[in-house]
Parts: C-alpha cells; sequence; structure tokens
C-alpha cells in the first residue's frame, strides 16, 4: 500500500461493507482505479484539478464523468446556486426559473419542442422510449450504444441479472455505422420497432452520411428516431451532435455536461411526441424534476457555454492531446497495442493485450503511471473549460512515461516490478482472451 493514499485505503474497507463496489455509480469505485496505489476517495475540487482524502492533487480528465464542462466550484455557476438556496431547494408548485430553462433548450437544442425535466440520462432515456411506444403503439426497441440501467436497456446486455426475459427481448441491438445491421432488423421485425435509439457520437464518430441515411431508414419504417444525447449534448456543441451533424431527431435525452455536474437531465424532442405525458397518459412525473438548485446552475452553465470561443477551446485542447497522444504510440511502436479513438472532446485510449498479457494488464500500467504523474484518467478523456495547453502537455508527459512502463512491460512478458497496485477491474469488461 503507498502511504501517499493512506486515508484512501483506510476508507475502502468500510466503504465496501455499507455499499457495493465502495460507490454509488459503478465507474467511480476503486474497481477501476489501481487498488493500492491510487486515490479512491475525492474531497474537492477547482477548475479541472481535484485533491483527494489524502490531500494529493490531480488533474482531473474524467470530469465526474463528463458532467463537467465549465470547471470544479466554478465561482459563477456556484453563485446562482447558493442564491437559488437562500430561497430553497424543491417547492409544491414550479418554479419560474423551470419555464425559463425549457425555454432555453429549446432555443439551443434543434429538435426541442417541448421539454421534460428529470434527473439521471436513464430517466431520459426510459422517458424518450415510453413516449415512442405510446405514439407507435409499438414495443420493440432498436438499441446502438450505452443507455443506463433501466430494464429496456440493460437487460439487452451481460448485465442483466433481475431483467425478466420477456422485457429483455423487447430490446434489439444493431452496430453503428453499419446501416446493413439495422435494416436487418426492420426486416425481421417488420411494423414492431416502435423507436431506433443511439448515441449518435461513439468512437470516432458516424461516417459520412450515416445518421441521414438512418433517420431516412427509421421514419420510412414508421418509427421514432430517439438520440441519446447525454454524454454528446453540450459537450461537441452547445446542441451536441444534432448541432454539430445537421440531423434532427424526434426526440433526444441531454444530462451530464449541461448542468455543470448537477443533478439534472431532460427528454426533449417534437411537441406531438411530448405531449402525450399530459394528453394521452404516459406518465413522466418525477418529484426532483422541477428542482431549483440544478435548475438555475444550468441556466447559468449554458449562459457561460454560449459565450464565443468556448467549443473552439475545448475541441483545440483535445485535439492537441490526441495527436500527441499518436505520436507517442509511434514513438514507441505501440500501433498494435494502443489505438486512440473519439473526437476532441471527448476521446483517449484503449488497449489490447499481447503475449501473456490481456488488455487489463496494458491500462493498469498506462492508468498507475499517470496517477503517480498527477493524472486522473479513465482513458478515454473529457476537457472541460478550466483546463488549458499547460494541463495538457502535462498529460502527454505522463503519457510518455506510460508508454515507457508498457514497452518494458511487453518486453519481460510480465507486471513483475512495474504494476505497484491492484489491476484495475472494471464492472464493463470486453471478453479476455
Amino acid at each position: 500500500m503507498n502511504d501517499l493514499f493512506k486515508k484512501s485505503n483506510e476508507i475502502l474497507p468500510r466503504a465496501k461493507k455499507v455499499t457495493p463496489v465502495a460507490a454509488q455509480t459503478y465507474s467511480k469505485s476503486y474497481r477501476y482505479f489501481c487498488e493500492g496505489n491510487s486515490p479512491l476517495f475525492l474531497d474537492r475540487g477547482q477548475g479541472c484539478n481535484v485533491w483527494d482524502v489524502d490531500g494529493n492533487k490531480f488533474i482531473d480528465f474524467i470530469c465526474a464523468l463528463g458532467a463537467v464542462t465549465v470547471g470544479y466550484n466554478d465561482a459563477r455557476v456556484n453563485e446562482a446556486v447558493i442564491k437559488q438556496l437562500e430561497k430553497g431547494i424543491s417547492f409544491s408548485q414550479p418554479v419560474e426559473a423551470s419555464i425559463e430553462l425549457a425555454e432555453k433548450l429549446i432555443e439551443v437544442i434543434p429538435c426541442a419542442e417541448m421539454v421534460r425535466l428529470v434527473k439521471n440520462g436513464s430517466d431520459a432515456t426510459s422517458a424518450a422510449v415510453r413516449l415512442s411506444r405510446a405514439y407507435t403503439g409499438r414495443d420493440l426497441i432498436a438499441i446502438s450504444g450505452y443507455h443506463g440501467m433501466q430494464d429496456w436497456y440493460i437487460g439487452t446486455t451481460v448485465n442483466n441479472r433481475g431483467v425478466p426475459k420477456q422485457v429483455a427481448e423487447l430490446g434489439k441491438t444493431f452496430e453503428y455505422n453499419n446501416m446493413d445491421s439495422l435494416k436487418a432488423l426492420f426486416v425481421e421485425y417488420p411494423n414492431q420497432i416502435a423507436a431506433v435509439i443511439l448515441e449518435p457520437i461513439q468512437a470516432d464518430g458516424p461516417k459520412e452520411g450515416y445518421l441521414e441515411e438512418l433517420k431516412n431508414l427509421t421514419h420510412s419504417n414508421g418509427a421514432i428516431l430517439i438520440f441519446d444525447e447525454v454524454v454528446s449534448g453540450f459537450r461537441y456543441a452547445l446542441g451536441g451532435a444534432q448541432e454539430l451533424y445537421g440531423v434532427t431527431p424526434d426526440l433526444a435525452a441531454i444530462g451530464k455536461g449541461m448542468g455543470n455536474g448537477l443533478p439534472i437531465s431532460a427528454v426533449v424532442g417534437r411537441k406531438d411526441l411530448l405531449e402525450q405525458i399530459e394528453t394521452r397518459n404516459v406518465f413522466i412525473s418525477t418529484t426532483f424534476g422541477g428542482e431549483a438548485l440544478s435548475i438555475v446552475g444550468v441556466l447559468e452553465t449554458i449562459k457561460i457555454l454560449e459565450q464565443a470561443g468556448t467549443y473552439e477551446h475545448i475541441w483545440k485542447l483535445g485535439n492537441i492531446m490526441l495527436d500527441g497522444i499518436r505520436t507517442l504510440i509511434k514513438k514507441f511502436g505501440l500501433d498494435s497495442i494502443i489505438s486512440v479513438s473519439g473526437l476532441a472532446p471527448h476521446g483517449g485510449v484503449a488497449f489490447e493485450g499481447v503475449g501473456s498479457l490481456n488488455y487489463l494488464d496494458i491500462q493498469s500500467v498506462y492508468q498507475q503511471r499517470m496517477t503517480e504523474n498527477g493524472i486522473l484518467t479513465l482513458g478515454i478523456n473529457n476537457i472541460n473549460l478550466s483546463h488549458t495547453e499547460k494541463e495538457i502537455d502535462r498529460f502527454l508527459e505522463g503519457a510518455e512515461q506510460a508508454m515507457y512502463d508498457i514497452k518494458k512491460a511487453i518486453s519481460q512478458d510480465s507486471l513483475e516490478g512495474i504494476l505497484k497496485g491492484g489491476k484495475v477491474n472494471p464492472v464493463f469488461k470486453r471478453n479476455i482472451k
């Protein structure tokens, strides 16, 4: 155990006793870091930096799984929240700011004609699915990407314990950027698919014309098109992927980055679809959908993101990072082991196994060295407005040392003398051969 993380390591056994995976979110848990040689619990954040419970400082490229777009502890967002806190948090009727936020979302998101505020990404995607089923009178959902914890989606994955088989069978998956795989579903299940839901930006993004063709195919088969923009919304552009690529879905789920860390999400889209909540008894209602602190925080966050040069800054830094990683991979001759994927605001590295080392062995070596260099990363990185070229330089210095370690591990076909802590052990794994 590393003494630098003494308090983290002391808290971990306590946490394991009282909560599964010692955290409230899988990918924020100790299983995604090198146990014993990593920070496991954080204390505070400022801008692009966080401090763990032991007082160690890190440049954070996880950004609360992409939820922090402006920066931690931003004074402008804080001020808006504090002013509202002095008035109250949740009330017995809506606050006017909730209408102001709905109007703003309609202004900035191409597909938005009406808005329903909820809390989590899973809430928003599930609301969109329910609205689509109600409108079409169909039950099946065509799925591509990650869409949260609800039965309709997670039942299609290997993490489907507890989901009724009959529910799981209502989800049908298709391959992103492969139009034939979606066409095959419409052929196999004619007039049965209510909606096509996908993350519009996966890996390196859509092939040219893919989203347009997908929309046409979906509509020609009488289905509703849903963009899950919980990740892509407010991260790649103010209006998300639909603004970036000029393709407007029928419905969109948004969340994460619009609140700069505050807990809020929404389903937005065509008025005739959203109106069903009032006119056709489609039940989408949550106690905390109108919680005021998050609402005013989102309004302030959007105000900041609307400023000139915001997204140019994020894209510029992300491209410097990705180009630098590619240069290092070439320098160390690791092209077959480390690949770069994703676009500038949300991109990074993935690993392959070699010899007796599997991809998680390689990832563990990489992550350990990045941590030792004061960098917090899960492989795929998020850029927020408070990052500068200085932090990108620090990241690339750490990545260079990490690749040196990886090269050494490969040459000796072993982690001996290299990995000091435990190996990363994520919940969502690829098959390990």
